[in-house]
């Protein structure tokens, strides 16, 4: 073999050699190229996801493209609503409920003291009659109070002085006589207010307190059997 046909038998190896490593190239490429052309459309659909939200569907979407608001709750859902909110919970105690204020007394004796120092029909020098009621001998100024509810009235009297009057609503009138002072002259008061203060005024021979009681006005009758009928015992 001649120096010329080694010189070309060696290029041609050369051409071939580069020729393979090319197609390997290209057979290792191509593959890669695909895989990244897949990855690259992915991404793309993803990116237009986000951009661009899904059109409404066909339930939710008005003949003018308008978007549907969804439906209001009605007024039963509402209620029950605010009751799961407002309502007691169950997991609380119940506070306790308040005392019962006990009840007001509607009649009640005129003076705190007990014991009487005359009583009614009794004779004497002291009475042009029979003692028309009970006697209650309290210092001057002991508190008087109204044996009943209702009206009050105050008046003088020659015969028992300064004099109160309280007539309920039934018409039964209770007299409080030989009173040193008024504390309420005239108005609507309720029994146990303080109403005058005991004394000695009028046809009186010392300091006492001299109680009637007068059925619908009228004559006077024994005050002990009306206040025993009331719960209350003045001796």
């Amino acid at each position: 073999m001649t120096i010329n046909s080694r010189t070309d038998a060696r290029a041609q190896q050369r051409r071939l050699a580069r020729r393979g490593t090319r197609t390997a190239v290209l057979t290792v490429a191509l593959p890669s190229a695909a895989t990244l052309g897949v990855f690259t459309a992915a991404a793309a659909a993803v990116q237009h996801d986000h951009t661009h939200p899904s059109a409404p569907s066909a339930a939710d979407a008005r003949p003018d493209g308008a978007r549907t608001a969804p439906p209001s709750p009605g007024p039963a859902a509402v209620a029950a609503a605010r009751a799961d909110r407002t309502g007691p919970r169950g997991d609380l105690p119940e506070p306790p409920g308040l005392p019962t204020p006990p009840e007001r007394p509607h009649y009640l004796l005129p003076v705190a003291a007990r014991g009487l120092s005359a009583v009614f029909g009794q004779a004497g020098t002291h009475w042009s009659v029979r003692h028309t009621g009970i006697d209650f001998p309290v210092p001057s100024g002991t508190p008087v109070r109204a044996a009943t509810d209702g009206t009050v009235t105050t008046r003088w009297s020659s015969a028992y002085g300064y004099l109160a009057v309280v007539t309920d609503r039934d018409g039964t009138s209770t007299w409080y006589g030989h009173l040193r002072s008024f504390r309420v002259r005239k108005g609507q008061v309720r029994a146990g207010d303080v109403i005058a203060y005991s004394g000695s005024s009028g046809n009186s021979t010392g300091p006492h307190l001299h109680f009637e009681v007068r059925p619908d006005g009228g004559a006077p009758v024994d005050p002990l059997p009306w206040l025993l009928a009331h719960g209350l015992d003045p001796r």
